[in-house]
């Protein structure tokens, strides 16, 4: 099973082995992987590699995707604010009115979508598992509980992009409660445990609180803000730096890319610095335009320039508190406060936390890898193969959804309701008349402060089909609608209720639906992105086999100079012939020629140079391996000479009954003549041309050793 924890700037892999839960790691081992795609020359590449060519490739390498998911250009309060972090800003296709991001890939610039990109990201990170031999395509994966069922849906259009199945996306707030739970299992009782949870991550905050017995988890409430964590934090710092930064050189390092990364980079690492130091330095050599930025940070400086990210940090606090205490939450009988994410771990934010819960922050929770193992937990639960406790969840509803018809708004599902859930909304014929026009339905968000951003709040807009001529008097329509657990909502069926025995099921057409993309639209992204990571894997072959190819002529290079290990086995027409067809071929590495990315062509591009090579390394290694068997030989002569020396002894004592001095004056003949055979055999291997392969091949000399101990053995077994 695999749970997956998308973070907005790290992602977190888990499954279980054997009953014990592990993180698939990196690429370079890490227990995280940057949630980063890179894109530029002919190869895409992720996490790792992608963070680290940042800076160099910042025109083509998209950070927080995720955080553009579901996203509008018209969301101008949410793009604004999210485009201050991004290296590049996305634009809308006027033909499609969609966003995403114009990028350059193999000499092409292409529009890609936020899906699209996410879709690569989740293909890439597929290869992490399978290369530890878990063979699946089922993951469950985490979605913050602000997410807009806009988000959540181009969350699926990723994964399913990608060739993954997505089994659930699971709220944070759920994934994080079912680890607690798990770990906490021998603790929970029939009585109820309330928790506050505080998950302050790269991006966001949320604060929730949810109640446990040894059977059930049930999220309670839940509180978030979308703009609230570590790079906000960093940000913040930066405009103060490069504020004084400015007046000195009237240059603004946040103008440009390259210094802005640099500048995220190193205020990120003092700042977690500070979390145990009073002082930090922050050093960019020429971090624009030849400028150096050196700056002397201290905690309280630090904590200055951050306070309105505080005062935001401490509002939602106290909001929380009270809409738990709206939502039934008993927030005076807490039994702790548990941490998720390392920021947390700053002073300023454990003095905030202390004085407004009055608990300390508890830290039994593993940051890195809480939400990844609450998501494979949750997969297991619901799988067939594995057995666990089977806690009865309550997942928590973010936004209230109304559906409007004829006039009439009803909430369909309030904030804070469980789901999956599905409801059945009755309208009545004293409503309207159902024997006039087809009529129209809407599903909308409710207007609240939360999604102000949001302009237009359709979710789905259905024209309902009448039968006609309708003559029949009917009782009422039902509208069966639901919210399923990946926390979407859809349409299931309308019916028209003639009677109570006598209902017939309604056609309707589909208006709007204001997220997601089509399907055949989908389909063709899927396609896209399967080809793609095929040209990929060739490019990647093909790049092994060049860095291969470079590596066996660095060391072919050194093996031939005048001390090398190949001296003495090539001759020097060999030699300069080599060495020009080495030339031609680096060359031809650092060209850019595209069969540099055809493994086929760089195989023939070689072929020339290893046709002299090759015959030079097999003929050495021919020579090395006579020697060996010339040692292997030598060693037996010594030993049939101990063997000897010790069988003259017990025959003179009369201890060898069986053998007589006859027996022993063979095997010393024997003895001399092989090792007089060996003794001619080396110095013919000394003096001999090594320029062509060895006369004597090594079964000859196997057959020599072979042959010695068959004829030892029928002069001591003669008598037997």
């Amino acid at each position: 099973m695999i749970g997956i924890n998308i973070g907005s700037r790290n992602t977190s892999i888990g499954t279980y082995d054997k009953g014990i839960f592990k993180l698939i790691l990196s690429e370079t081992s890490s227990r995280t992987i940057p949630t980063v795609v890179s894109y530029g020359g002919l190869e895409r590449c992720f996490g790792d590699i992608a963070f680290n060519k940042n800076r160099a490739n910042f025109k083509s390498t998209i950070l927080y995707i995720n955080r553009w998911l579901g996203m509008k250009q018209e969301h101008s309060t949410l793009f604004d604010e999210e485009a201050k972090y991004a290296n590049i800003s996305p634009k809308t296709n006027q033909n499609n009115n969609l966003l995403g991001f114009d990028l350059n890939i193999r000499g092409k610039k292409v529009f890609y979508l936020p899906e699209s990109i996410m879709g690569s990201f989740f293909n890439k990170i597929k290869s992490l598992w399978l290369r530890d031999n878990i063979n699946t395509n089922n993951v469950v994966v985490s979605i913050p509980d602000f997410s807009t069922i806009q988000e959540r849906k181009a969350m699926m259009d990723s994964i399913y992009i990608s060739g993954l199945n997505c089994t659930a996306l699971l709220n944070e707030s759920s994934a994080i409660s079912i680890n607690y739970a798990f770990q906490k299992l021998k603790e929970l009782e029939d009585k109820k445990r309330t928790v506050a949870f505080i998950d302050l991550g790269h991006s966001q905050l949320t604060i929730f609180y949810a109640e446990f017995t040894k059977n059930n988890i049930n999220i309670m409430s839940v509180s978030s803000e979308r703009f609230c964590g570590a790079r906000d934090f960093d940000y913040l710092i930066a405009e103060k730096l490069t504020y004084e930064f400015q007046i000195k050189y009237g240059i603004d390092p946040l103008d440009s890319p390259k210094a802005k990364i640099s500048l995220l980079n190193a205020i990120n690492k003092a700042r977690k610095e500070l979390t145990v130091n009073q002082e930090s330095k922050i050093i960019i050599d020429e971090i624009i335009k030849g400028k150096d930025l050196v700056h002397n940070l201290t905690r309280k400086q630090m904590e200055e320039m951050i306070n309105p990210v505080l005062l935001k940090f401490e509002n939602l606090c106290l909001n929380s508190l009270i809409k738990a205490q709206k939502l039934g939450v008993d927030i005076n009988n807490l039994h702790s406060i548990e941490m998720v994410g390392d920021t947390l771990r700053m002073p300023c934010l454990l003095k905030i936390i202390k004085d407004v819960f009055k608990k300390d922050l508890s830290k039994t929770l593993i940051p890195d890898e809480c939400i990844s193992k609450g998501c494979t937990l949750f997969a297991m639960m619901n799988s067939p193969h594995y057995k666990l406790q089977n806690f009865e969840i309550k997942h928590y509803n973010n936004y209230p959804i109304m559906l409007e018809c004829q006039g009439r708004d009803v909430e369909v599902f309030r904030e804070g309701e469980s789901f999956p859930l599905a409801k059945t909304i009755n309208i009545p014929s004293s409503d309207f008349d159902f024997t006039g026009a087809d009529f129209n339905l809407r599903i909308v968000y409710k207007d609240i402060p939360e999604l102000i951003y949001i302009k237009n709040k359709v979710i789905h807009e259905y024209k309902i089909l009448l039968p006609y001529p309708n003559k029949e008097p009917i009782l009422r329509v039902e509208i069966h609608y639901s919210l399923d657990i990946n926390g979407i909502s859809r349409l299931n069926k309308v019916l028209m209720v003639i009677t109570e025995n006598n209902v017939k099921e309604l056609n309707y057409e589909i208006i709007s639906e204001n997220f997601g993309l089509p399907k055949d639209g989908l389909d063709i992204l899927k396609l896209e992105e399967s080809e793609n990571d095929k040209k990929d894997l060739n490019i990647k072959e093909a790049n092994d086999y060049k860095n291969s190819i470079e590596e066996y002529i660095y060391k072919t290079r050194d093996k031939i100079n005048d001390k090398g290990e190949l001296v003495g086995y090539f001759t020097q027409q060999e030699k300069e012939a080599l060495i020009e067809k080495m030339d031609n071929l680096m060359k031809f590495l650092y060209s850019e020629n595209e069969d540099l990315y055809n493994k086929i062509k760089l195989e023939e591009k070689s072929l020339e140079m290893k046709q002299i090579s090759e015959p030079i390394y097999l003929r050495y290694n021919a020579w090395k391996q006579l020697r060996e068997y010339y040692k292997k030989m030598e060693s037996l002569i010594t030993e049939k000479l101990l063997f000897y020396t010790d069988l003259e002894d017990k025959i003179k004592k009369g201890e060898r009954k069986d053998m007589s001095l006859e027996d022993l004056s063979n095997i010393q003949q024997l003895i001399q003549k092989e090792f007089n055979n060996l003794e001619l055999k080396l110095y013919e291997y000394d003096n001999e041309q090594k320029t062509q392969m060895p006369k004597v091949t090594i079964n000859d000399v196997q057959n020599m050793i072979d042959n010695f101990n068959v004829n030892i053995e029928k002069i001591k077994n003669k008598n037997n």
